[in-house]
């Protein structure tokens, strides 16, 4: 388990979802605030920024990817918003009461937002193996949520070793880098897998164009959801065409409360399914009128509802009646359920 806030974050909670605003607010902070709002009234708890200081995280000549139509630095510089400015949206934040969260790209940037007071570290799947700067995060000790995009298990493994080195509070986020993700790679069960290995809180960064597989990695047991918002997908910018709109985060949300609910492994007759189960089940009926003294075969019974109760015979014993070769005690009429004192 970890806490960010008072919120915590585990399999036995409910799942921490992280609004990822990203870029989507063109750097008009305006729209950002406007973000901040919604998030909150759709119920998430965490909405997320991005700090940048482009010199610090990067040279100039960085390729670009399908989905930036200009290079990354020129980007950032756009929408950027400065410490100021993310100061102002920490305590907006604060006021609407929705947790703020913001990734830093660079160890000046992780300082500034230290020096702010964020609550937690939310690292890009690109930082996975900038083990400089993983180390720096965890040995200021607040808790890291490490996004896996672009990384393979030994790189997971290796900047999780340092992480625990450190003593440091962790969550891991299975991701697929790629904008928009398609689905026949998301590989969802490696959620199970992480899991498995690390024992701390597994989520899910999905960059996929619906809300489908955020809500299957919540029944697989991930603790924390992140997904990319914005108020229009048809916006020109990297990040516009793999994130959800207002009614899917609200589908979202509650989608995840219902998946959390859902899970369970305890197979029994729940009381809410006793009403049900009295006349939904078959008894042991006669197929035809039965003489006293008749064999009691395939011929002469059949199954039929409502449920057998008190001494009547339920359908389950079909089988084991004619095996044993019972005969009746009595005439049966047609269509009566048959009790166990009706035979010999």
């Amino acid at each position: 388990m970890i806490y960010i806030n008072k919120n915590k974050i585990s399999e036995n909670h409910t799942p921490f979802v992280i609004v990822e605003a990203c870029v989507n607010h063109q750097g008009n902070f305006s729209i950002a605030k406007k973000m901040i709002f919604q998030a909150k009234k759709s119920g998430a708890q965490c909405i997320k920024f991005q700090h940048h200081i482009v010199d610090e995280e990067m040279i100039r000549d960085v390729p670009m990817s399908s989905n930036f139509k200009i290079p990354l630095d020129k980007v950032i510089e756009k929408t950027n918003f400065s410490l100021e400015q993310h100061i102002k949206l920490k305590k907006y934040c604060e006021k609407v009461n929705i947790n703020y969260l913001c990734t830093p790209f660079s160890i000046k940037a992780a300082q500034e937002l230290n020096s702010i007071g964020v609550r937690a570290f939310k690292t890009g799947s690109g930082e996975l193996t900038n083990l400089p700067f993983i180390d720096y995060l965890a040995k200021i000790g607040k808790p890291i949520i490490l996004s896996t995009g672009m990384s393979d298990s030994k790189e997971i493994e290796e900047t999780v070793k340092l992480i625990k080195k450190r003593k440091t509070p962790f969550a891991i986020m299975h991701c697929i880098s790629a904008y928009p993700c398609p689905y026949e790679i998301m590989n969802l069960d490696n959620i199970v897998e992480l899991k498995k290995k690390y024992n701390v809180p597994i989520g899910l960064s999905d960059h996929t164009p619906s809300i489908y597989n955020a809500l299957g990695a919540v029944s697989l047991g991930a603790s924390l959801i992140e997904k990319h918002f914005t108020f229009n997908k048809k916006l020109s910018g990297p990040d516009h065409k793999s994130s959800i709109n207002v009614p899917e985060l609200n589908m979202l949300i509650e989608g995840c409360k219902a998946n959390f609910l859902s899970r369970g492994n305890n197979k029994k007759i729940f009381k809410q399914e006793k009403e049900i189960v009295a006349w939904a089940r078959e008894s042991v009926v006669s197929r035809n009128f039965i003489k006293k003294g008749d064999l009691i075969t395939k011929f002469n019974i059949v199954t039929k509802r409502p449920t057998a109760k008190n001494l009547e015979i339920p359908a389950s014993e079909y089988f084991n009646l004619i095996k044993k070769r019972k005969r009746s005690k009595k005439s049966i009429k047609k269509n009566i359920k048959i009790k166990y004192s009706d035979l010999l």
